[in-house]
């Protein structure tokens, strides 16, 4: 069960003040925007989340400012400043695409049947689930969290295990299918959209900041070229 908290951005061991302050504000701040569903003040938050997340974590991770936190703080001190961050970033993330699912184009989405559309949300949400918690428990919550990439360095876990034996890229590509599930369920073509934009921009992500790392630092990539 704490893997699933992990997942969605409480590492319940090392809360912190600060963590849990900021996901509090974030949670009443998406509650809020699902219970108005104003397109005019979703959206702004949607595209902050996807540059808090997307950027945020690129733009670190390809920095010195890793190890520019390690050597004033130390490893332990200056990971779990990051991990917070990460944290945050991840809750909000999937609040944003929440907050998406709750606007609607009725007309568009009027034009499937909801028998089908709810069927296809539960089925594409259980399998990326299943997926992605599968995955993280292979490759351990501390690679979730980018700790190898914040570091500098591999970690033991990785493996080719799991579902790294099926597939090259889990958490990237069938991990992301809960986002497109959850926005079925509430019949929400902007939460769809919404998901694939996420989907998009998690590869990005990859391309730009973490497969250079892994080329660099893993001899057999395969189980640690996703973290998400």
């Amino acid at each position: 069960m704490s893997t699933v908290f992990a997942m969605a951005g409480w590492r319940l061991e090392h809360l912190n003040a600060v963590w849990v302050a900021g996901s509090v504000a974030s949670v009443v701040l998406a509650h809020v925007l699902v219970t108005t569903a104003d397109w005019r003040l979703t959206l702004p938050y949607f595209f902050f989340t996807l540059l808090f997340y997307y950027g945020g974590n690129a733009a670190i991770l390809r920095s010195d400012l890793p190890a520019r936190a390690i050597a004033r703080f130390g490893e332990q001190r200056a990971f779990r400043g990051y991990e917070t961050l990460a944290g945050l970033m991840f809750l909000n993330q999937g609040l944003g695409v929440g907050c998406m699912a709750a606007l609607h184009v009725p007309r568009w989405e009027q034009a499937v049947p909801a028998a089908l559309v709810l069927a296809a949300g539960v089925a594409l949400f259980a399998v990326g689930l299943v997926v992605k918690l599968w995955a993280t428990l292979t490759v351990g919550v501390d690679a979730y969290y980018f700790r190898d990439m914040f570091l500098g360095r591999p970690l033991p876990t990785a493996c080719n295990g799991g579902p790294y034996r099926f597939l090259p890229n889990p958490m990237y590509s069938v991990g992301q299918l809960q986002g497109y599930g959850y926005a079925l369920l509430y019949g929400s073509l902007p939460g769809v959209v919404a998901a694939g934009a996420g989907h998009l921009l998690i590869y990005v992500f990859y391309l730009v900041a973490e497969r250079p790392f892994v080329r660099r630092n893993y001899i057999v990539p395969r189980a640690v070229e996703t973290i998400m």
